[in-house]
């Protein structure tokens, strides 16, 4: 592989599909995915944060929180609203894998996380029906 003196410098090592070879822009990360990415870490610590208002609130209180207390509809309405927020990250998640030329990292962390976080809560109410019986 001989090269004009004047050519820029090139690694030997360089692949046939780097993007300087074919002339194509650098493949970047997926905007989508990121986003489903940042939904997912903020919707993990608050789903976390109240799941974790909502054991004090039950300790705290002589005979336990009111099912029918402002304080408790309100953390169940954010725990579902969690979810949607979730759902919403695995679209995101979906639409970010489908993009040509960008990495796929983070939206298949996204869609990962996302789902874990769907799992923990679908298994924080099988445990909660159990105990209730």
């Amino acid at each position: 592989m001989t090269r004009h003196p004047q050519e820029p410098y090139q690694s030997p090592h360089a692949q046939p599909w780097d993007s300087m070879e074919t002339g194509q822009e650098p493949r970047k990360h997926s905007g989508l995915g990121i986003a489903s990415f940042i939904l997912a870490i903020f919707a993990g610590f608050t789903a976390f944060a109240l799941v974790v208002t909502a054991g004090v609130l039950e300790a705290s209180t002589p005979g336990g929180i009111d099912d029918e207390s402002p304080v408790a509809i309100i953390i169940g309405l954010s725990l579902f609203a969690i979810i949607g927020v979730n759902l919403l990250g695995i679209a995101l998640g979906v639409a970010g894998i489908f993009q040509p030329n960008r990495y796929r990292t983070f939206p298949v962390l996204g869609i990962l996380f996302n789902l874990m976080l769907i799992m923990a809560f679908l298994l924080l109410v099988v445990i909660g029906l159990t105990i209730a019986v």
